[in-house]
């Protein structure tokens, strides 16, 4: 049976509380006294319970993570990992821990921190998808890894995702290309929201006005779109030269759509992506697609969190992780390889 503090207080000849000041070190106890008390809980093999003052005192060193959708579905994407990763750095540098919890189908993001919350188990959230309409009142601090749409009122890191659908849009226009189609936008995230706004941008600002039966929907981190509708906008005697696509995932689904029904990319349809991930590298063609720098997403969140832990952040903050493109071969200059249809 495991050792309690009871077991050790009776085996040295003290109270409970003696002993739980002199494994604290506190100097009220005298160095025999403590010296005595923590040999016996190291024979006895007596450890603290963290847990168990951690929740009278409601200050724990552990941070809740909740993720968008199921864990199976989340952790299944490349980006979530990577963005895990530089959490889990962060806090394990600092002596924190993580706490992990998903949304479902059922479960909203809001409900799924609340339930953490509740649980007194974490001292902070730190939230991996930023929705639209966020119903999040919550009474420990909060990060979100995207913009939220109260940015004005919350702590969060992100890319900067309307220059970054600018950039996409704008590296197909350069080369020519006239017929840009969007790929994967989900007006629950703000991610697509904002790069939806960028790519907008840039149309407008080479006086095109882009197509809204060419902004294809898709669920986010599903990576699900209607197939019917893509094959329909590809079967068009206008249809779209190039895409700009929210995910790998997806330019990999629609490059395998567009070879079945004989268009080849990038001679006939350019693609350009986001998240860079491995299956987009060793694609054939590999993917030119932007790095949205997964890890220091994370990385950046959690040292943000702990600080605003420390007291050493009051006011909310949005920190911007830069991102970058990766030139790879999905992408052509209209007119550079095979007749365009």
């Amino acid at each position: 049976m495991k050792a309690t503090i009871k077991d050790v207080a009776r085996e040295a000849g003290v109270s409970p509380s003696t002993v739980s000041r002199a494994l604290h070190n506190n100097p009220r106890i005298s160095s025999e006294v403590r010296q005595r008390i923590q040999e016996i809980a190291v024979r006895l093999d007596f450890h603290p319970n963290q847990m168990a003052r951690s929740l009278v005192s409601r200050k724990t060193r552990i941070v809740g993570i909740v993720f968008p959708g199921d864990a199976g579905q989340s952790l299944g994407h490349p980006f979530f990992p990577a963005v895990l990763q530089g959490l889990g750095h962060a806090a394990s540098e600092r002596r924190y821990h993580l706490l992990l919890a998903t949304g479902s189908e059922a479960v909203t993001i809001a409900e799924a921190s609340r339930q953490l919350v509740d649980s007194g188990y974490v001292s902070g959230l730190i939230i991996l998808a930023a929705e639209a309409s966020p119903q999040l009142d919550v009474s420990v601090p909060v990060v979100v890894i995207g913009r939220p749409a109260d940015a004005r009122q919350r702590h969060y890191v992100d890319n900067n995702n309307v220059a970054a659908g600018y950039a996409a849009a704008r590296y197909l226009l350069d080369r020519g290309h006239r017929r840009v189609m969007l790929l994967g936008y989900d007006p629950h995230y703000n991610v697509t929201v904002d790069r939806l706004d960028g790519y907008r941008r840039a149309l407008e600002e080479a006086g095109l006005t882009p197509r809204e039966d060419w902004i294809v929907p898709s669920r986010f981190i599903h990576n699900t779109t209607d197939n019917e509708a893509l094959s329909h906008i590809f079967l068009s005697e206008d249809r779209p030269t190039a895409v700009v696509s929210m995910d790998d995932a997806l330019s990999i689904g629609l490059m395998g759509l567009l070879g079945g029904m004989g268009l080849s990319v990038p001679q006939q349809v350019s693609i350009i992506s986001f998240n860079n991930t491995d299956a987009g590298r060793y694609h054939v063609p590999a993917l030119t697609s932007f790095d949205v720098d997964p890890y220091r997403l994370g990385l950046s969140a959690m040292n943000l969190m702990l600080d605003i832990l420390k007291g050493q952040v009051t006011e909310p903050s949005a920190l911007e992780v830069p991102f970058s493109l990766v030139e790879r071969g999905s992408v052509e200059a209209l007119g550079s390889g095979l007749p365009q249809w």
